[in-house]
């Protein structure tokens, strides 16, 4: 079966399916995707006697299977480059091309954009991207509006619904922090490894900047780049925003929304809610006593946060105006060390009737600027004192 990875696909016999474009010259691979479109109620499930997992296939059970076991039972799986160690030969597989340069591995690419992967399987749920939602099968979620061309995608969003008690928690072993998605906990662990030299730590060329992430590495570099030279802008269809991040699309999009359509995420010790996720984590910190909470301090002055973002935004003030990047308006001369500033300014030369206004709902006062609503004028009232926002 190996052997046939090796030969030409022309000399040999594909098995091809009827019902979609997949092909491949295993029998086992076939038999196994031709499951993907039977029913469920149609096929023999095979279900997990420790959980309510079930599954098609034989072989995904017994890869299951294994998450029930303790890591003392198992045989783990470790890679000689990194402290990375799994369960399963096809994740190491998968890991150990990391450590490899995309030119010293088979790469697989679009055909319609410049992405490649190392993954066979990345490519494939890449490739989605470029199909049209109407193409594709849509997986929808039962709860809310949200929905999805991927299946993974619409699992990790599911337990968006559930409750902490009916999720098995990733737990940290150093810490209480304890997270629904795998994922999350990978990221997490990642501050524990306090000792910088530890870690890869990737640089940006044209920056200080540096990080331990390579997403956030990638995230960052569109700081540098002008936004006429990104190929894909992601635009809002109901203001003039636009943005090089989808992300930041997604969580725009919130404020045209009415709160009786969005999920919102409260606080269980105090009145306060809000449409953001990151918020509502950055808020509990309020309820924390300072000697529990990681603070970050100024290296130049006493200043010290709870929060990472605010004390990058105060180190700016540190810098020399020729050190930083500068925010000029161009209508005025004004300019700015902060993008956040500029932005609040450029309302200043817009027409009321063209900008959103923040309306109090305790009296008639209103203001083109969210903090102001929240904290300037909320405060003077007393409204959300006792919420501690």
């Amino acid at each position: 079966m190996h052997l046939l990875v090796h030969g030409d696909l022309s000399k040999v016999r594909m098995l091809k399916c009827e019902m979609c474009k997949f092909q491949t010259n295993q029998k086992d691979y076939f038999q196994s995707h031709l499951l993907s479109h039977e029913d469920i109620l149609k096929v023999q499930m095979l279900k997990c006697e420790m959980c309510s997992f079930q599954t098609k296939h034989k072989e995904y059970l017994k890869r299951h299977l294994l998450i029930h076991k303790d890591v003392s039972e198992v045989e783990m799986l470790k890679c000689n480059m990194c402290k990375f160690q799994t369960r399963h030969t096809g994740s190491l597989s998968k890991h150990l091309r990391g450590h490899r340069d995309i030119s010293e591995v088979q790469s697989f690419k679009c055909e319609m954009c410049e992405y490649q992967t190392k993954h066979r399987d990345w490519l494939k749920r890449h490739i989605v991207v470029h199909r049209n939602s109407s193409d594709v099968q849509m997986f929808k979620c039962e709860m809310c509006k949200f929905r999805t061309k991927h299946k993974e995608s619409l699992k990790q969003h599911s337990l968006v619904h559930k409750d902490i008690s009916e999720v098995d928690m990733f737990k940290c072993e150093m810490c209480d922090y304890q997270a629904k998605r795998k994922g999350s906990l990978k990221k997490h662990l990642v501050i524990h490894d306090t000792d910088i030299s530890e870690v890869q730590m990737l640089k940006c060329e044209m920056c200080e900047y540096r990080s331990k992430r390579k997403e956030d590495l990638k995230r960052h570099l569109l700081v540098h780049t002008d936004i006429s030279e990104v190929k894909t802008i992601f635009k809002c269809e109901m203001c003039d925003y636009r943005t090089k991040r989808k992300e930041a699309l997604k969580n725009h999009l919130l404020v045209h929304k009415d709160i009786s359509e969005v999920q919102m995420y409260k606080c269980e010790m105090c009145e306060f809610q809000t449409k953001y996720r990151g918020d509502v984590k950055q808020h509990m910190l309020v309820h924390k006593d300072i000697s529990e909470v990681q603070m970050f301090k100024c290296e130049t002055c006493e200043y010290q946060t709870r929060h990472k973002r605010y004390l990058k935004k105060h180190m700016v003030i540190h810098k020399d105006i020729s050190e930083v990047e500068m925010f000029n308006c161009e209508m005025c001369d004004y300019q700015t060390k902060h993008r956040g500033c500029l932005k609040i300014h450029l309302l200043i030369h817009k027409d009321i009737s063209e900008v959103q206004m923040f309306k109090c709902e305790m009296c008639k006062y209103e203001t083109r600027h969210k903090p102001c609503l929240k904290k300037a004028h909320a405060d003077s009232q007393g409204y959300f004192r006792s919420a501690n926002i």
